[in-house]
């Protein structure tokens, strides 16, 4: 069995209108944030957590801190293959203040077609050999991964070609999606 924990919820201002320069500086405190301690908000993931024969994490603040909240009582591994698909720095040309949620929306269209230092293509290939290693620890036992809603998408997705189906795909923070080996393919 493989476990996809998404982090909790990030301790970082949301919304607001932004600079080029105030974004710069949200992007690089969102990824150095902690997370809120909220128990009733991370009690399924911390059941779900109780079967891991290992937890794997990325090594982006949100989520090491999501895994001592979860007190996992199994090793804990933690991996940069992990991480969050990464947004490009936003482009120089932007001048002006915009809403938050307008600017990341323009830095995802502008990752998927390329832009930044791991566009979408490259993080779609790592997100394809992360699928390979939890396909291998779930050989020896239940893997449990605490990780980010894009690159948890685009791992779930590379694992069910491999065969390997959830039942529900819900990205919300703290959310376990649980996916099962249906079939084999060589």
């Amino acid at each position: 069995m493989i476990i996809l924990i998404r982090h909790g919820k990030p301790v970082c201002k949301r919304g607001g209108w932004m600079t080029r320069e105030q974004l710069i500086n949200w992007l690089k405190a969102y990824d150095e944030a902690i997370v809120y301690d909220e128990p009733l908000s991370y009690a399924e993931a911390k059941e779900k957590i109780k079967c891991a024969s290992v937890v794997l994490v990325s090594s982006l603040a949100r989520a090491r801190h999501s895994a001592s909240l979860l007190q996992p009582a199994s090793p804990i591994e933690e991996h940069k293959w992990l991480n969050e698909a990464p947004l490009p720095q936003p482009p120089k040309w932007m001048k002006g203040v915009y809403p938050l949620w307008m600017w990341l929306i323009l830095l995802r269209l502008l990752w998927f077609f390329g832009y930044g230092e791991e566009p979408y293509t490259k993080t779609k290939q790592r997100a394809m050999k992360a699928a390979q290693q939890l396909v291998h620890y779930a050989r020896t036992g239940t893997v449990v991964v605490i990780g980010h809603g894009w690159f948890h998408l685009l791992v779930s997705r590379q694992l069910r070609r491999y065969g390997w189906l959830a039942k529900k795909k819900k990205w919300a923070y703290w959310e376990a999606v649980t996916l099962s080996l249906t079939r084999h393919i060589p």
